[in-house]
């Protein structure tokens, strides 16, 4: 019975180890991560977010931080930059806006407008959104519509054109058509450029009935343009939807995307993406992410455990090899004990058993002389033993 308590408590320990072992892996394969669920958000890693325009600009090594986490006390807390907070130089970096939800002061519109005149580029994509405050402030003369375009060139329903007119530029570069999403339209003015259309079948629906009256405006419409402003650039896309992570795989979004972000950071340093004019329903969470990096060193030493755990278990080659070790450790510990301690002391004449029994219980009077005296005897012998061998 004692046998199988035995083998149930090494189980036990067994499996305990383990999970620590496993558990103390997997934090060296996690890192920290930041998420949203807030639509087009660099943080969201979901079909609605544009995470992977982010991942793409990071691996080209042009990415700007729009963020930074700020300890206080026990807590980290996580502040976004506002475009007061970054310091955009128009020679070497460039600026990202994707449908931004929160509307942009004079002093913003004018900050940027000002960056974007000195040679700064710019890729502006809104929908219903309110980037045409920042327009307004900048001193563009494009705006975006804020209309819904309906399309009967379409992909499964009219609300989601499909957009083969396409201007020849650095910027639609292979693009051959593209699949829009609840999309608005581009106003042109002044020293602009458009480079995608709808179809003549699209028309404006101003009311919301998503159907044609008479006084609606009929297409096409200007969906991608650009803008020369002073020395910089200005990219208007009307349909930012295009950019996200859900859509990327359909027709030649993707190819749009790299093209977007290659042109805008072309010959520049450092991409910023402005994510302080979105309203976050869901509130940007620092949590953590598998990166599946484990150092060589961790996997070697979590093999040899479960090894070791196993042989354990299955056999008793642990206990023996443990045994074996003890005594020898007890042998030497005894052999070091005799050599350095006791012929010291037994160059001088010992007390005898009965001395000691008497110093050892007037020392400790709760021990029994019965068995005082016995050990003492057993240590003589053991002792006259080892000289004997020696």
């Amino acid at each position: 019975m004692s046998d199988l308590l035995s083998e149930v408590r090494r189980g036990y320990v067994a499996a305990t180890a383990v999970c620590a072992a496993i558990g103390m892996t997997m934090l060296s394969m996690v890192s920290p991560a930041l998420s949203s669920s807030a639509d087009f958000s660099i943080f969201n890693t979901g079909w609605n977010g544009t995470s992977d325009l982010a991942v793409s600009t990071y691996r080209a090594g042009k990415f700007l931080p729009s963020f930074e986490l700020r300890s206080t006390g026990g807590e980290a807390n996580f502040i976004l930059f506002g475009l007061e907070d970054v310091e955009l130089d128009p020679a070497s970096e460039a600026l990202a806006i994707i449908g931004p939800t929160r509307a942009f002061s004079a002093a913003e519109g004018a900050f940027v407008g000002e960056f974007v005149r000195a040679g700064g580029a710019l890729l502006l994509a809104d929908d219903f959104g309110l980037a045409n405050t920042l327009l307004e402030g900048m001193g563009a003369s494009c705006r975006f519509s804020g209309k819904l375009v309906i399309d009967l060139s379409f992909e499964k329903s009219p609300e989601f054109p499909v957009c083969f007119d396409i201007v020849p530029d650095a910027l639609t570069t292979d693009v051959r058509s593209l699949q829009l999403n609840y999309a608005s339209s581009v106003v042109i003015g002044g020293s602009s450029d458009a480079l995608a259309r709808t179809s003549v079948a699209s028309w404006s629906d101003t009311d919301g009935d998503r159907m044609q009256d008479p006084d609606e405006p009929s297409g096409p419409f200007v969906v991608l343009a650009k803008e020369h402003l002073g020395s910089g650039e200005i990219v208007l896309l009307s349909d930012p939807s295009v950019l996200i992570n859900g859509m990327q795989a359909q027709l030649d979004n993707g190819l749009l995307a790299s093209n977007l972000l290659a042109v805008v950071s072309d010959g520049r340093a450092g991409l910023h993406f402005d994510e302080s004019h979105r309203e976050y329903f869901d509130p940007v969470a620092i949590g953590v992410e598998v990166t599946g990096a484990v150092p060589g060193n961790v996997k070697a030493a979590l093999f040899a455990l479960v090894f070791v755990l196993a042989l354990w278990v299955a056999t008793d080659f642990v206990d023996r090899a443990w045994a074996w070790f003890r005594g020898s450790a007890r042998s030497l510990f005894a052999f070091a004990s005799g050599r350095l301690l006791g012929r010291g002391k037994r160059e001088h004449e010992e007390p005898s058993i009965d001395e000691l029994v008497r110093e050892l219980s007037e020392a400790h009077p709760e021990w029994r002389a019965g068995l005082v005296r016995y050990v003492v005897s057993e240590k003589r012998r053991h002792d006259a033993y080892v000289d004997r061998r020696a």
